[in-house]
């Protein structure tokens, strides 16, 4: 069975650097760099979770219901490596579209009930192919609905914010800019 790519060994580390030289890695400081990061990390999610599919949805080699002890700890750990992803993703995105001014709480709360949904249904699927492959699914087609949905609105809103704070600095480099908040209720209080 050739090996694919969630199953091959992580690259190796880094070479160590002197305490006093940094790596060169600067995280991000505008929307307009944390976009493209953002949009990668979704690209290797959505790859991982139909690399997965695929993966549970093959029959199972001739070592019995569940494939070989080895194989068995392989895709667990593709498993968990996808859930310690997806939660590393969603508080990143969290932390930058909070910082931009475009995360409402509907969207927070969609991203914790998803992760809490990812990690009760792994621990529920248990070793079990089907089930692991419903979780997989599930998880799937939650993260295509909402990379399309909320985070589609949510990064139109801080490419928009981002547009109009370069646009006034640009116009008068004294004026202090302000970051709009995402998703008001449009309803006063009396």
């Amino acid at each position: 069975m050739p090996v694919v790519s969630v199953l091959a060994p992580p690259s190796p580390p880094a070479p160590s650097l002197s305490p006093g030289r940094s790596s060169g890695f600067r995280w991000p400081r505008q929307w307009a760099e944390q976009v493209p990061l953002l949009e990668r990390q979704h690209d290797r999610l959505e790859a991982l979770l139909a690399e997965l599919v695929d993966l549970y949805r093959q029959p199972l080699m001739a070592a019995g219901p569940g494939g070989t002890p080895a194989a068995q700890l392989a895709l667990d750990l593709c498993c968990r490596r996808l859930l310690w992803q997806l939660r590393l993703h969603l508080r990143l995105e969290e932390r930058w579209l909070e910082a931009s001014g475009c995360l409402c709480p509907g969207h927070r709360a969609g991203h914790r009930d998803a992760a809490r949904a990812a990690f009760e249904g792994y621990r529920q699927a248990g070793p079990d192919r089907s089930a692991r492959l419903d979780w997989l699914l599930a998880i799937q087609t939650w993260f295509d609905r909402h990379r399309a949905g909320p985070d589609a609105n949510a990064y139109a809103l801080a490419s928009a914010a981002a547009a109009s704070a370069t646009g006034a600095s640009a116009a008068d480099p004294h004026a202090t800019t302000h970051r709009p908040t995402a998703h008001r209720s449009a309803v006063t209080p009396a």
